[in-house]
């Protein structure tokens, strides 16, 4: 009987340990008993001095362990728990994509188009009012410029309840690489580039852009480009007119991709721009710029987004920042 028992007990002791094993603190505890308790039995059996060797090694391990709770404890208080920290999304957590088929059959239920479908995450996007706003479809080059982070926003999404379209980009093997860009930056010589983008919107109120910055650096090859004006757009009119905004780094724009370097331009001026969308690591952004004509609603025919510096440098070959845009929704007058 008591042959049989020693074995139920023992198993019955191991299982107890493993469930009291529940958070990575208990983890690190049992390790380190077992740790502990291992070295206690080699030292029995040596001398001097690989004993004494054991015993520091015992009490180092004692302290190192106290030295990491301790850092979690102060950094990362729902680790020692085993949570997971609210930006992180466990993979099990994210919604799985849906098929073409399954996106139609949401389009068919709720009786709207099916790319008002959002892909990633399988929600229902309410269509835009055509009587508000319209979105501006942005040039599709191959290969197309993007906002290369792979966790940037794409699809439809609301900003300050402004509907904006981001058109995902993905390599060869479906994998999203990012979101659809305008990158337009002018040449070494300050030769200025630009693209158009055809509206035909009547009565428009005002244009709402996703807008950052590339190479945003405040000082470069010993240019000043913080607070100077690094191109403008320009917005024309079915009446003939005409209307010009410049666009100045630091104020209207800033830098897309902070990284780790103090030199690009993180100011943004919040009476003129608004922060709009923040990486989860917060090392990336773009703001949202709106250009209001409250005071003369007309027929808005294309907007050019032109590169240019505010160029004082005759003659000298530098590298200027780029004028990234995201996204352009164009909104109506409510009367129209």
């Amino acid at each position: 009987m008591g042959r049989e028992d020693k074995p139920q007990a023992n198993g019955s002791l191991r299982a107890k340990v493993i469930d009291s094993v529940r958070t990575p603190i208990g983890f690190f505890a049992l390790v380190v008993l077992v740790a502990e308790g291992l070295l206690g039995a080699v030292a029995i059996f040596i001398d001097r001095p690989e004993k004494t060797y054991l015993v520091y090694s015992m009490i180092l391990l004692i302290f190192l362990l106290t030295i990491i709770v301790a850092l979690f404890a102060v950094f990362r208080p729902e680790a020692l728990q085993g949570l997971r920290p609210s930006l992180i999304v466990s993979a099990s957590d994210i919604p799985k994509v849906e098929t073409k088929s399954s996106l139609d059959e949401i389009a068919q239920k709720e009786s709207i188009p099916p790319d008002q479908v959002d892909p990633k995450l399988v929600r229902f996007i309410p269509p835009l009012s055509p009587a508000k706003f319209r979105i501006v479809d942005l040039p599709r080059p191959q290969p197309p410029p993007y906002y290369g982070w792979p966790y940037s926003p794409t699809g439809n999404i609301v900003i300050y309840d402004i509907p904006f379209f981001l058109l995902p980009v993905t390599d060869s093997d479906g994998s999203m690489k990012g979101h659809l860009v305008i990158d337009v930056q002018p040449s070494q010589k300050n030769d200025p580039r630009q693209e158009r983008l055809y509206a035909g919107v009547t009565n428009t109120r005002s244009v709402h852009f996703l807008i950052s910055a590339g190479h945003g650096w405040r000082v470069h090859e010993g240019v000043q480009f913080l607070n100077r004006r690094i191109g403008y757009l320009r917005f024309a009119f079915h009446d003939g007119t005409e209307l010009r905004k410049d666009l100045i780094l630091g104020k209207h724009l800033r830098e897309w991709a902070f990284g780790n370097s103090m030199d690009l331009v993180t100011e943004l001026d919040q009476n003129l721009a608004k922060p709009a969308w923040l990486s989860h690591d917060s090392t990336r952004r773009f703001d949202l710029l709106t250009i209001s004509f409250d005071d003369q609603v007309k027929r808005l025919e294309f907007i050019d987004i032109v590169a240019e510096f505010e160029d004082d440098h005759p003659n000298k070959v530098i590298s200027t920042p780029a004028i990234i845009i995201s996204a352009v929704t164009v909104e109506r007058n409510s009367s129209s």
